[in-house]
């Protein structure tokens, strides 16, 4: 439960799944992090921003249940 998870983006493929994306890595985030292979407790090659793994306290910390601009 990262504070930076942004949730799933959908593909405009229907052969293919969504992405999970966070603002570290929107355009999807890598499998070694996904499985835990990574703990993402360092800075990776890629990467948008400088941003690590935080853990949420609780669901409002993350990114994806932020209220978004225009809403």
């Amino acid at each position: 439960m990262c504070k930076h998870y942004g949730g799933i983006m959908k593909s405009n493929n229907p052969e293919q799944s969504g992405k999970h994306i966070c603002m570290v890595f929107p355009k999807g985030i890598p499998d070694e992090i996904l499985s835990g292979r990574n703990e993402h407790s360092q800075s990776m090659p890629g990467q948008n921003s400088i941003e690590v793994y935080e853990r949420a306290s609780n669901f409002a910390e993350m990114e994806i249940f932020k209220p978004k601009k225009g809403f």
